[in-house]
Formats: structure tokens, C-alpha cells, sequence
């Protein structure tokens, strides 16, 4: 299996790339970004890309990838309103439209959020533009897959690049034991690799519905291979 990896140098990327280059029946890795990951393996292939409109140069990068994991993205509280739709919305939408054309079986499996409205109808316009992508990349492939994670903290010593997050992180982590006692674990939290472990299980089994909230998210990284 070849995979593509949009924002592997984030947190959630790197819970995709480390999970993929783990994996035994995944035998090419290509992260796709500004920034590199930050390793190498004998799997892994990086392309310097920055113009997120328009994709054509990257023919023979994404040539016969069977799944593509969408990690890129920013907090909307970082950019404006008209950014945030650029980014989140924009960036996907162009990267989904190109890939259909030529890879209209592959599974792309796009990093939604807790918390987001695919009506239109909320009142939280984060919400909106991520429900809008979600849309699209269900209504764009058959095998397109939205995920929700809750709190999401980290499994391979990556580090958000976002301050607060990282704040968010360290005073959440250790709360997580007394969480999984209750038994809210599965509803409140996931960490990168479960995250990594469920675009791969996507990718090769696929999963009844195509919007999955963090329980599902949980349940899908611990199933089988």
C-alpha cells in the first residue's frame, strides 16, 4: 500500500507518518508539505510543495497511492475568517478534486474535529467550514472518511506546534488515567497513533460510516490489521 501524507510535520501528521512507516503492508510513505518531517526511513519519500491550489507538479509523487491522510490544516484562532476557509476548506477541496480525477478508488481519510456542524445550520463558523469539507470529500470518494477526534494527545514524542495546545496537553495528561477508569476515555480523548492506526484500518477495511466521532475513532485503531 502507498500512502500520501498532507501535514506530516503536525502533531496529527506525524501520528499518520509514524503509524504508516510501522506498518507491514504499507510499502511506500510520501509526505507532501512545506516543512519536512524530520526523519528518514527507507519507506519515506518528502516533497517540498507550497502551492496548495493546484497540485499538477506532483504527478508522479502521487502516482498509484491507495490512500491519501489529511492532516494539514490551522486553529481558527491563529488566522482570519477568510484564511481559516481558505485553508481548511480551499486547500482540501483543490487537493481532493485533483486526486478524484485520477485516484477516484483511493481512501482519503481528512482530520475533521469534535464538535463540527456538517448542516450548515450551526452557529460556530469553524464548525461550518469543516462540516463543508467533510461533505466533500464524502460526496468526492467512495471511500472518503471524516475523522472527530476529541482532545487529541500525543504518542510519539511529537510536540504540537501551537503553544496553547501544548499547555492543554501537559495539564490534560494527567487527568487521562482517572478519565479511562471512568470509562470517558473513549468519548473525550484519542492520541496520534490511535489516530494513525485508524486511517490505516480505513484504508484497508474500510468502516460502516464515513464520519467518525472519537468512540469510533477508538474502536477502529484497536481493530484488527
Amino acid at each position: 500500500m502507498k500512502v500520501a501524507i498532507f501535514g506530516a510535520s503536525g502533531l496529527v501528521g506525524d501520528g499518520f507518518l509514524q503509524e504508516s512507516l510501522r506498518a507491514h503492508d504499507v510499502t511506500e510513505v510520501v509526505t507532501i508539505g512545506r516543512t519536512p518531517p524530520g526523519l528518514t526511513h527507507p519507506k519515506l519519500r518528502h516533497r517540498t510543495h507550497s502551492d496548495f491550489t493546484d497540485f499538477t507538479a506532483l504527478g508522479d509523487e502521487l502516482a498509484d497511492i491507495d490512500a491519501c491522510f489529511w492532516a494539514l490544516g490551522v486553529s481558527a484562532s491563529q488566522v482570519d475568517a477568510a484564511d481559516y476557509e481558505r485553508i481548511t476548506y480551499g486547500f482540501t477541496s483543490a487537493a481532493a478534486r485533483h486526486l478524484a480525477t485520477t485516484h477516484p478508488d483511493a481512501t482519503f481519510v481528512y482530520v475533521s474535529g469534535g464538535g463540527t456542524d456538517s448542516t450548515g445550520q450551526g452557529r460556530s463558523r469553524w464548525a461550518r467550514v469543516k462540516g463543508r469539507t467533510e461533505n466533500l470529500i464524502i460526496a468526492t470518494f467512495p471511500n472518503g472518511y471524516a475523522l472527530r477526534p476529541g482532545f487529541v494527545l500525543p504518542a510519539h514524542r511529537k510536540r504540537s506546534n501551537t503553544a496553547a495546545y501544548r499547555w492543554a496537553a501537559t495539564a490534560v495528561a494527567p487527568l487521562t488515567p482517572l478519565l479511562r477508569r471512568l470509562r470517558l476515555a473513549p468519548a473525550l480523548l484519542t492520541d496520534t497513533g490511535q489516530l494513525g492506526r485508524t486511517a490505516l484500518h480505513l484504508a484497508r477495511h474500510g468502516w460502516p460510516d464515513h464520519v467518525l466521532e472519537n468512540r469510533a475513532i477508538t474502536a477502529a485503531a484497536s481493530s484488527r490489521p
